[in-house]
């Protein structure tokens, strides 16, 4: 090795806790069936250069969440493309070093909700080492019924971006209480609701580079416990109304969890040919055991 060179960082060639008391009412997105889409990050990244022998040239990549963080070691996605546009590696892993001709090369990094892209020359006898700072935070989303917990109703959590040109867009799903999602620094908007029931809450949250936001979501709400009294395999269609006849939920199986705004409502369990139904009202922080059946 005749030596090692590093360049000092620059900018990319490129085409805290959270506890919420949601307000129920508050309009939550218009695009229920967008897909999620990754949010451009504002990078930047250091550059090492080896010299090698001719033939020897390639590329050694990894990344960061901060400028003075250690090096990410879960898996990301990398895509490299040479200046055919041929992808010459795809894969996850938390870095890319492969062996290649000189030339330029795009890069294209996904973690979570984080997209870069970028482009670097190799030159002819170098091996070029890329760190790319990703300026990227995590959120960690716990939605939860004021005063009742977590319940077996499975939970969908969006997160849309909050200003700037990408205002709006949805970059992240979460179905899974707990699970860290990592988004660019910034402002972003989360919408809750559960799989079952009409819930819904918004909070709003600000990402900083290297840190965590936890979001503890306490849906303003109650629980109703569904079960059919019957035998246990029995095939059981549920289907809950409120006052106005409206449904608001469904569900499948001889027990259910209904996450339900306060009010009044009308349970009913289909079974077979047999219809059994039952009218309830449910408080915020209250959970309700609804049993049909014998």
């Amino acid at each position: 090795m005749a030596g090692l060179f590093l360049v000092s960082q620059a900018a990319l060639l490129a085409p805290g806790a959270v506890r919420s008391a949601q307000n129920p009412a508050m309009e939550l997105s218009a695009i229920p069936n967008s897909e999620p889409r990754g949010l451009e990050a504002s990078p930047s990244h250091d550059i090492a250069i080896e010299i090698v022998s001719p033939g020897q040239e390639g590329l050694e990549l990894s990344a960061r969440l901060t400028d003075d963080g250690g090096l990410i070691e879960r898996d990301l996605h990398w895509t490299i493309r040479n200046p055919d546009g041929e992808t010459v590696y795809a894969g996850d892993s938390p870095g890319a070093e492969i062996s290649v001709a000189p030339g330029e090369y795009a890069v294209d990094i996904r973690y979570d909700a984080v997209t870069l892209s970028s482009y670097v020359t190799l030159l002819e006898g170098n091996r070029l080492m890329v760190s790319y700072v990703l300026n990227a935070g995590g959120v960690r989303i716990l939605p939860r019924v004021k005063d009742v917990g977590l319940p077996a109703a499975k939970p969908s959590s969006r997160i849309f971006v909050l200003g700037g040109k990408a205002n709006g867009q949805l970059v992240a799903t979460s179905e899974l209480p707990g699970e860290i999602i990592r988004v660019p620094e910034g402002d972003y908007r989360i919408e809750s609701r559960f799989a079952a029931g009409n819930a819904a809450a918004v909070v709003d949250v600000h990402v900083k580079a290297g840190k965590l936001s936890a979001v503890e979501i306490d849906h303003k709400a109650g629980l109703a416990r569904l079960s059919y009294g019957g035998l246990a395999e029995t095939p059981v269609a549920w289907n809950i109304r409120n006052a106005d006849g409206q449904t608001v939920a469904a569900a499948e199986g001889a027990t259910a969890d209904v996450v339900l705004l306060p009010g009044t409502y009308t349970a009913s369990a289909s079974v077979g040919g047999d219809t059994l139904s039952m009218t309830f009202q449910i408080a915020s922080g209250e959970a309700r055991d609804i049993v049909l059946g014998n």
